[in-house]
C-alpha cells in the first residue's frame, strides 16, 4: 500500500533533522555517507514498508489477508481493567449492571493522542483486537495522523530472534539503507518522536526464563528512552509483572454500534447480505449470538458463517462449538503460538469436560459470578479425580484458572477475585453439555421438571440439551411427563383440552392436529386465544411459510375483534375483511368457526361501545354483508339447520343501539354453542388461567426443542401435543 509522495514528504524534515545532528557528530567515511543520504527516499521506503507489513490482517477462517482499513472498527478502551475493580459478590449477583457504572470508555486513538498516555499497558481477552489496534496505530502514524515515527515490535519475534532489543529494532529499518541505523534510531527515541508498539507479551514463552529476560529488557528500554511513547499489549491474566510508569487499561467489548459498523464493513460489497445479517441477528432467538459478537474474533466467525450460507444455523450449538474451537485451539495455532500450560496434561476433550463441570455446578446454583477460590476448588477437585492423577499430587487450582483465562478467555476475571464465563452463552452451552454427557444420571430428569422448563433462565439450557443429544426420544418422553403434570391438577382444564381435541377431530384439516387443537383452544375465550397465540404460530412455523401465513392471518383477525371487544383503539384496514378468511389449506368448518367467533366478538363490541368507538362504524356498516357470507358458508357445508337458525336470528339494524347488539351477541352465542359446540367462555378462575398459561408455555418450548432435536418420529411427538393427560 504505497503512500502518496506528497504525504511521505510531509514529515521528511522529521528524519532529516535527526540526520543533520547525526552527520555533525559522525566521522570519517560514515560522515560522508550521511551527507549523501536521501532522506526523502528513506522516509517513503519506511512508510511503505510499515503499510505493507501492518496494513492487512488475517481473519481466522479466511485464506487470504484483508485490508485492515477496510474492516477496522474504532475500538474503545476502559480506563481501568475489570480485574482491578472491587465489588461485593452478593451485590454483583443482585445487580450485574453495576459493573459498567464506574468504568469510562475512551476512544482508542483518542487515548493514544492524549498527553498522559505516554506509557500504556493494554490488556485484552483473546481475540479482542489488541494486535489489530496496534497495527491501526502504526498506519495512523505513517499517514501523519500521529506526529510520530511508528516502530512495531512483535515481542514473540524479538524473543525468538535471540537478538538484544536495539539490534532487533535496527533490523526493522534495513529497508531504509541507513549508513548507521542505530544512531538514527537512538536519536529518534531520545527526542521522543517515536511511538514504539510492543505487541503480545503473553505470546512470549515463560519457559527457561525467556519472558523474565524480555521483561527486564523492556523495563530498561522504558527508563532509558523515557521521552518516547510506548504501547504494550498483553492478554488479561497472562502476566503478573508490573511495569513502572505504565498506565494499565483494557480493550472494551464491542457494543451494538460497533457490531453494526463491523458488519457493515464486512458486507460492504453487498447491501442485501448486510441487511439480511442484521435482520436475522436481531431476532430474539439469536440472543446467544449477539453475546458472542462482543468479541471481534467471534463476530468475524459469525460473519464468515453467514456469508457462506446467508443464514445462521438453526442449531445454534454449531456456532457455539465453532467459537469454542477457535478459542481453545485454532486462534493460537493459526499464529504459531504454543503457550506454557499449567494444565498441560489435559487433552482438549478433558478441558471441555472441566468447563462443563464448572458450568453445571455454578449454573445449578443460579450463579453467573463465582468467587476465585470457589472456582479454584472446582478445578482442583476435577483434576484430582482424573485417571492420571496421583494421590500425593498438589493441584494449584488458581494457577490453572489463570492459565485458562490467559490462554482461552473462556473464564474471565470480572472484578477483583470474582470470575464468570466470558459469555453467558458459554456457561449455558457447557451446562447443557454436562447434562448430555451424563444422561445416565438424574440430570435430564432434574432439568425437565415443571419448575425448570417454565423458568426463563433454564430455557436456553433445555433447547441446547435437545440440540446436543445424539437421540432425543427419551428426552421428549420425560418432557411430556413433566408437561402433563402441570395440567393434571385442574379437572376443568382437562375438560377444556378434551373439548379442543374433539373439535379438532371433527374437522377435515390439511393442517396437523396439534395446530388445529391450538387454534380451537383460542376460540373458547379471549384468555384462551391470548395464551395459545404464540404456540399456534410456533406449530405453524414447523410446517412451512404457507401454513404459517394462514395461521397468522386467522389469529390477526381474531386479534382485531378482541381489541375492539376490549375497547382499545387500533388502526383498522377497511380494505380487508374483518370477519372471514378464505383459505383452502384449512378446513372450511374451521374457517366458519373463526368467522362466527369474530362476528360474535364484533357484535359484543358494538353492544358495549355503540358509536363511541370510531373504528366500529365500519363494522356496523358492513355487518349485514359479512353475516350473509357466514350463512352462505354454513349452507354450503350442508349445515342446513345452522343456516336456517342464523337466517331466523334477528340481526340489528345499522341504526340500532348497544342494547340490540348486546342481545344479538347473546343469542348468537347460544346458537354457536348448540350448533357448533363452541363454548364462548369457560369461566376459568385466575388459578386455572395461570395453570393453562404454564401448560401452553411448556408445549411451546417442547415444539422449539423438536425443531432442534434428532428423534425417531417428530410428527408423532408433535401430534401428541395439547392432548388431555391419559
Amino acid at each position: 500500500m504505497p503512500l502518496d509522495p506528497l504525504t511521505a514528504a510531509a514529515a521528511t524534515w522529521f528524519w532529516a533533522n535527526y540526520g543533520k545532528d547525526i552527520t555533525d557528530r559522525a566521522k570519517g567515511e560514515v560522515k560522508e555517507r550521511w551527507k549523501q543520504f536521501q532522506w526523502n527516499s528513506a522516509a517513503q521506503a519506511y512508510r511503505n514498508k510499515v503499510s505493507e507489513l501492518y496494513g492487512t490482517i488475517r481473519i481466522l477462517g479466511k485464506p487470504e489477508p484483508v485490508a485492515l482499513e477496510g474492516i477496522f472498527t474504532d475500538v474503545f478502551i476502559l480506563d481501568k481493567p475489570t480485574a482491578f475493580r472491587r465489588y461485593d459478590i452478593t451485590q454483583l449477583r443482585a445487580d450485574p449492571e453495576q459493573l459498567g457504572h464506574s468504568v469510562r470508555r475512551i476512544g482508542g486513538l483518542e487515548l493514544v493522542k492524549h498527553a498522559d498516555s505516554r506509557r500504556l499497558f493494554i490488556l485484552g481477552k483473546p481475540g479482542a483486537g489488541k494486535t489489530t489496534f496496534l497495527k491501526y496505530v502504526a498506519l495512523q502514524a505513517v499517514q501523519d495522523k500521529l506526529d510520530m515515527v511508528p516502530i512495531f515490535v512483535s515481542l514473540k519475534e524479538w524473543a525468538d530472534s535471540g537478538l538484544a532489543l536495539m539490534p532487533f529494532l535496527v533490523s526493522q529499518f534495513k529497508i531504509c539503507n541507513f549508513p548507521d541505523a542505530q544512531a538514527f534510531i537512538e536519536q529518534l527515541l531520545r527526542a521522543g518522536n517515536a511511538i514504539v508498539l510492543f505487541d503480545g507479551l503473553d505470546e512470549v514463552s515463560a519457559g527457561e526464563g525467556q519472558r523474565d529476560q524480555l521483561t527486564a529488557a523492556l523495563r530498561d528500554f522504558s527508563k532509558q528512552y523515557d521521552r518516547c511513547q510506548c504501547l504494550m499489549t498483553c492478554r488479561i491474566a497472562a502476566t503478573d509483572y508490573t511495569f513502572e510508569r505504565f498506565t494499565y487499561v483494557e480493550l472494551a467489548d464491542f457494543n451494538d454500534e460497533q457490531i453494526t459498523t463491523f458488519v457493515t464493513k464486512w458486507f460492504q460489497d453487498s447491501e442485501v447480505k448486510r441487511e439480511m445479517f442484521l435482520r436475522d441477528f436481531a431476532k430474539p432467538e439469536q440472543r446467544g449470538l449477539r453475546e458472542l459478537a462482543s468479541s471481534p474474533l467471534l463476530l468475524s466467525l459469525l460473519c464468515l458463517s453467514f456469508d457462506a450460507t446467508l443464514t445462521f444455523p438453526q442449531r445454534r450449538v454449531e456456532i457455539y462449538e465453532e467459537a469454542l474451537e477457535a478459542l481453545l485451539k485454532k486462534w493460537d495455532a493459526s499464529r504459531g503460538i504454543r503457550r506454557d500450560e499449567a494444565y498441560r496434561e489435559l487433552s482438549l476433550r478433558r478441558k471441555r469436560q472441566l468447563f462443563a463441570r464448572i458450568a453445571y455446578e455454578t449454573f445449578a446454583q443460579g450463579h453467573y459470578f463465582v468467587r476465585q477460590d470457589e472456582l479454584a476448588k472446582l478445578i482442583s477437585d476435577y483434576m484430582r479425580k482424573l485417571p492420571s492423577a496421583k494421590a500425593d499430587d498438589e493441584v494449584d487450582g488458581e494457577a490453572v484458572l489463570k492459565a485458562i483465562e490467559a490462554q482461552h478467555g473462556i473464564l474471565v476475571e470480572r472484578a477483583r477475585r470474582i470470575y464468570s464465563f466470558a459469555h453467558l452463552t458459554f456457561q449455558e452451552y457447557f451446562t447443557a453439555k454436562d447434562i448430555v454427557d451424563n444422561t445416565h444420571s438424574e440430570k435430564v430428569s432434574y432439568l425437565l421438571t415443571p419448575e425448570h422448563i417454565l423458568d426463563s433462565h433454564w430455557r436456553e439450557i433445555v433447547l441446547l440439551t435437545a440440540s446436543l443429544l445424539h437421540t432425543a426420544d427419551p428426552f421428549f418422553s420425560v418432557f411430556k411427563t413433566a408437561e402433563n403434570s402441570i395440567i393434571v391438577i385442574e379437572p376443568k382444564l382437562k375438560q377444556l383440552l378434551q373439548w379442543a381435541r374433539s373439535k379438532a377431530d371433527s374437522v377435515n384439516a390439511v393442517s396437523r392436529p396439534a395446530l388445529v387443537r391450538a387454534l380451537y383452544l383460542g376460540l373458547g375465550s379471549s384468555t384462551g386465544r391470548m395464551l395459545t397465540h404464540d404456540l399456534a404460530l410456533t406449530l405453524a412455523r414447523n410446517q412451512g411459510n404457507g401454513v404459517l401465513s394462514l395461521t397468522r392471518d386467522l389469529l390477526e383477525k381474531h386479534d382485531l375483534c378482541i381489541e375492539f371487544f376490549q375497547g382499545r383503539a387500533v388502526a383498522f384496514d377497511h380494505t380487508r375483511n374483518p370477519f372471514l378468511i378464505q383459505a383452502s389449506d384449512f378446513a372450511t368448518d374451521l374457517i366458519l368457526d373463526f368467522g362466527l367467533i369474530n362476528i360474535y366478538l364484533s357484535a359484543l363490541a358494538l353492544g358495549r361501545r355503540g358509536e363511541d368507538f370510531e373504528e366500529l362504524k365500519n363494522i356496523r356498516s358492513q355487518f349485514p354483508r359479512y353475516y350473509s357470507q357466514i350463512i352462505s358458508m354454513s349452507r354450503s357445508m350442508d349445515s342446513s339447520n345452522l343456516s336456517q337458525v342464523l337466517t331466523k336470528l334477528f340481526v340489528p339494524y345499522i341504526s340500532d343501539g348497544p342494547s340490540e347488539w348486546s342481545l344479538f351477541a347473546t343469542n348468537l352465542g347460544t346458537v354457536m354453542q348448540n350448533y357448533r359446540n363452541i363454548s364462548l367462555d369457560w369461566n376459568l378462575t385466575e388459578t386455572q388461567r395461570e395453570c393453562l398459561s404454564r401448560y401452553v408455555a411448556a408445549n411451546e418450548l417442547l415444539v422449539e426443542c423438536l425443531r432442534l432435536a434428532v428423534v425417531t418420529d417428530k410428527q408423532a411427538i408433535e401430534d401428541s401435543l395439547l392432548l388431555p393427560p391419559g
